[in-house]
């Protein structure tokens, strides 16, 4: 991996100081709607804490209360014994609860139900300026109209996906009929009115046809026609580590085509320059760079008419012959296992260093790229960046350097072929793949105009209380799916502290971005804050309305059960879902590493320069 720089250095604090006002503040806000409505009804208050646990650091105010940050930063509390008997959470009262005078009933549900109304006012208040600002999104997500429905999608190993090695199944959009320019106009009976909101209705489906597979009933319009279309989503594995899995239709927004062409290239000999806008190939019209790209390379190296659109409304038609290229880099592939359960490990000649970057210190060496389909025996051992350092020829142990060591040391028949590798961490040892094959990768030939394209970004001005109630109806959702049979959602897929944290700060470029997450985060406070659960607000509430109405059914003894039971509960579940975050994080992570190999030693560059 790359050395980290000073300007990464400064994106990380940036990132951190982000996630401690706007995160920290959200936790803030929560407990002081409970501080402030405690504080107007007349209750003790003994400690505003940001965090739970031992204190971390604070003081001690002119009225009496201990204001600290505490060292696990899983939340806050207000800690008021005459409300509820916390000391599991909160630490032990300073005066016992019995002692103190007795609050109402409207007292315990004004302070419970205050933190998520200040959760909400917040969010409310952000969105508002959103809305005046804009929010930048993708290009072509304000809107429901399709841009490209891909014949196939990956469903795991996909950074292999380049090499013909990713595990591929028919795009579940484009078998049931669905096309690029069709506007969706509901799912599942239910309107969506931009593109994000098609993915997530497909994600949080609970649809199953008769045989038990998801099914999404897509309502669209195409050419003034109204038609109804049953999709079958498919499962898509997004990280290989944690397992998660979300439903996916293989679907893609419209965007415009916008080229940049590169010297010599065909399109820049046929007269494309920067910033046109090509509209339609052969008569086809486009919605989709990815499409256009497709349809490149489908038709090879033939000349193809592009209707293009040039700044100043100036339209102007080209013919153009796409160049026929070998984008990636020669790898070998070692096949091994039984002809049912057969797998494919991909190694690479390595030309840098992954910690140093250094070209000269990872000569003549063979890198593992990865295994397709995933190998759950071999993944810790031979993970991405294992160096193949030997492997048992036919009549001795032989060093490789090259992909041809490789090749020629596991030439012929199929066969047990014991592997040596080693690790920059100084790991190291030996394997034995059984009824093992070296061959060399298939070269990858795509046909290309030679033209980069340009990303746009657009600005979304939404309704402050459309987007809260959006919000607010997904995470009601969610959590409703968590119980749902028919749905694919599950509890180790929610987020903890860990993801909040690394969402913060991968949107630290944008503030506007942050807003938007901030929003989302006080939304989905106020309405977890608000569940019917004991430790909950909702708990609080649910408790206080309990002793209202009956006479005896739940003593102070049985709420301190009850309170100390779920907490038991809770911090198991968070627990849980830290522990799926963590593999989550260390799944990322690892696509990250490979994806720099592939930049670095399978992506082939590509030369348009008049060959001589």
């Amino acid at each position: 991996m790359d050395t980290l720089s000073f300007g990464d250095l400064l994106g990380s604090l940036w990132g951190i100081t982000l996630v401690a006002i706007f995160f920290g503040g959200s936790i803030f806000v929560h407990e002081l709607g409970h501080f402030l409505a405690a504080r107007k009804r007349g209750l003790k208050i003994e400690r505003f804490s940001i965090g739970f646990g031992p204190r971390l650091f604070g003081w001690t105010g002119k009225d009496g209360v201990d204001y600290r940050v505490s060292i696990i930063p899983l939340g806050g509390y207000v800690a008021l014994p005459q409300l509820a008997e916390m000391e599991g959470i909160e630490g032990a009262s300073s005066e016992e609860a019995e002692k103190l005078p007795k609050i109402s009933y409207a007292d315990k549900m004004i302070v419970s139900v205050m933190g998520a109304v200040f959760n909400v006012i917040f969010a409310f208040v952000i969105a508002c300026i959103l809305w005046f600002t804009g929010m930048p999104v993708a290009e072509g997500t304000t809107s429901t109209v399709v841009g490209y429905v891909p014949e196939q999608v990956v469903t795991s190993s996909g950074h292999l996906a380049e090499l013909g090695l990713g595990n591929t199944v028919p795009g579940p959009a484009y078998q049931a009929g669905l096309r690029s320019g069709d506007k969706v106009l509901t799912i599942d009976d239910n309107t969506v009115s931009n593109f994000n909101q098609i993915t997530e209705a497909v994600l949080l489906g609970n649809r199953r046809d008769s045989q038990g597979n998801p099914t999404s009933t897509f309502e669209v319009e195409r050419d003034g026609k109204v038609m109804e279309i049953v999709i079958q989503p498919a499962l898509i594995e997004i990280n290989s580590k944690s397992g998660d899995k979300i439903r996916m239709a293989g679907l893609q927004p419209r965007t415009e085509v916008i080229v940049a062409p590169a010297p010599g290239s065909p399109a820049e000999r046929a007269g494309l320059k920067a910033g046109d806008r090509v509209l339609s190939i052969d008569g086809q019209p486009l919605n989709n760079t990815v499409e256009f790209r497709e349809l490149l390379r489908k038709g090879g190296a033939k000349p193809r008419t592009l209707l293009a659109e040039r700044e100043g409304g100036l339209s102007i038609k080209v013919v153009v012959t796409p160049q026929v290229n070998t984008t990636v880099n020669p790898v070998s592939i070692i096949a091994y296992g039984e002809d049912k359960d057969r797998h494919q490990l991909v190694v690479l000649p390595a030309t840098r260093d992954l910690l140093t970057n250094d070209v000269a210190a990872a000569r003549d060496q063979l890198m593992v790229l990865g295994i397709s389909p995933e190998d759950p025996a071999l993944a810790e051992t031979l993970k991405i960046g294992t160096i193949i350092d030997k492997v048992d020829g036919r009549s001795q142990i032989v060093s490789v350097r090259s992909l041809e060591d490789l090749e020629k040391a596991g030439a012929g028949a199929p066969r047990d072929l014991t592997v040596y590798w080693k690790r920059a961490d100084g790991d190291a040892g030996n394997l034995t793949l059984r009824n093992a094959q070296v061959r060399r990768g298939k070269p990858v030939e795509h046909a290309q105009i030679g033209a980069a394209f340009v990303a746009k970004t657009e600005l979304a001005y939404r309704n402050p209380w459309e987007t809260c109630v959006g919000i607010v109806k997904s995470t009601f959702t969610t959590l409703g799916r968590l119980f749902d049979r028919g749905s694919d959602i599950q509890v180790k897929q929610l987020a903890s502290v860990i993801s909040i944290t690394k969402t913060y700060y991968n949107l630290s470029e944008d503030i506007r971005r942050v807003l938007w997450f901030t929003v989302l985060i006080n939304l989905n406070l106020a309405v977890l804050n608000l569940l019917p659960i004991p430790v909950l607000d909702g708990g609080h509430m649910l408790i206080a309305t309990i002793q209202r109405f009956t006479k005896g059914v739940l003593s102070n003894k049985a709420v301190i059960v009850l309170q100390y039971t779920f907490m038991v509960l809770l911090l198991s579940l968070m627990a849980y879902i830290i522990l799926h975050d963590v593999r989550r994080c260390s799944g990322d992570s690892e696509l990250q590493l490979k994806q720099q190999l592939l930049e670095r030693h399978v992506y082939k560059p590509q030369d348009f320069s008049p060959k001589k």
